[in-house]
């Protein structure tokens, strides 16, 4: 079975709204809604899971049946962090599932509604060939590394820096095995799910991102999702398998 795992738990303060960023309406639909049917209609998936901010359940709940996906998603609570969100999606999965060795789960923001198929296919084979997966994509600008956030200490070599992505996708019973090992502080330290497999000491692969795969956070990424949208993009490539 291959489970996608859908977080919106987030509040998003630094897009500049007064409400989570995933209800934002671009053309009359919702960020979540679009960043949902992507993944429902890649038919890669045999299981969606969406677990929203608690404020928003009903409100989300109303979506899924206006937009006619609530047959076809599991809507759930999201937690406090994203850890914690992450257990009620794996706690829903396993009470409801016989989980075996074979099984997947690619975890994805709710705010990233431009993932491609090719991704999605990606990660998910690589999950099944090495245990775990993170898109990425090579850093563009120079970095520059500050000890005290005003001089610059180092300035790494660009060509081994990567902007990490999503979705993360492991093979299931792994990934609860590692998530299960993890101390309070690290699940409160963990701002990205690859971590999970750093603090267990796990190799996660990289698998080809796409600049387009970009995460809605600020009020400029917001403009330019619109600027997507707006143009065609979205609906002429709903279903496309290449990364652009």
């Amino acid at each position: 079975m291959n489970y996608a795992a859908i977080l919106a738990g987030g509040v998003g303060s630094r897009s500049g709204l007064d409400y989570p960023k995933q209800f934002y309406k671009i053309e009359g639909k919702p960020i979540i809604i679009y960043t949902i049917e992507k993944i429902v209609s890649s038919n890669l998936m045999d299981q969606v899971y969406v677990a929203v901010v608690a404020d928003y359940f009903d409100y989300t709940k109303q979506l899924l049946e206006e937009y006619q996906l609530q047959d076809q998603v599991v809507l759930l609570t999201g937690g406090n962090t994203r850890m914690e969100t992450i257990d009620r999606v794996i706690e829903a999965i396993t009470n409801n599932n016989e989980i075996t060795d074979h099984d997947i789960i690619l975890i994805h923001d709710a705010v990233r509604p431009f993932i491609t198929n090719q991704i999605m296919k990606d990660s998910i084979e690589g999950a099944m060939k090495y245990g775990a997966t993170v898109a990425t994509i090579p850093v563009v600008d120079t970095i520059v590394a500050s000890n005290n956030q005003e001089k610059v200490d180092s300035i790494p070599n660009r060509n081994e820096l990567f902007s990490g992505q999503a979705p993360d996708t492991f093979r299931l019973k792994e990934f609860i095995q590692m998530e299960q090992n993890l101390t309070p502080e690290q699940k409160l330290l963990a701002t990205g799910t690859s971590q999970v497999c750093t603090f267990n000491h796990k190799d996660i692969y990289m698998v080809k991102g796409d600049p387009i795969n970009f995460k809605i956070t600020t009020a400029t990424d917001l403009l330019l999702a619109e600027k997507i949208i707006e143009g065609g993009f979205y609906e002429k490539n709903r279903n496309y398998t290449k990364s652009i």
